[in-house]
């Protein structure tokens, strides 16, 4: 299953998610040599750490006709390997949901092997509508 998302950035880094419940969320990134650092074939920490914000907030609330309703309000992660690899994925899950603040988490694998842990929390919005711009 692949959601449509219109966030201009998440297209731009070819990011898909591939699956979304109520629980949480698991987003996919295919690997490629311009995420990667100055180290040849190791991603970016900036990429993993995006890869973990767009699972949890997507987690948090369910895109509405493409638009994300949260936002990130802090978010903290954790490198535990470098990334190196063919395909990098962040699953996320709901730890906490209250009103207005969600409190998420996301492990990051690449290749299967776990290189990040995130927490974050995220704040539920109402986006602007299209013609309200």
């Amino acid at each position: 299953m692949s959601v449509e998302i219109r966030n201009r950035f998440n297209h731009y880094l070819g990011i898909e998610v591939v699956h979304r419940d109520e629980q949480g969320c698991k987003v996919a990134l295919k690997i490629r040599p311009e995420l990667f650092n100055s180290i040849e074939g190791v991603v970016h920490g900036g990429v993993t750490a995006t890869l973990a914000d767009v699972a949890m907030g997507h987690g948090a609330a369910p895109h509405v006709d493409g638009v994300q309703q949260c936002v990130t309000v802090e978010s903290k992660i954790q490198y535990l390997h470098p990334a190196r690899g063919e395909v990098l994925e962040a699953q996320s899950h709901v730890l906490k949901q209250g009103k207005s603040l969600i409190v998420m988490e996301a492990r990051v694998t690449c290749d299967g092997k776990l290189v990040a842990f995130a927490t974050g929390t995220y704040a539920r919005v109402n986006p602007p509508t299209q013609g309200g711009r």
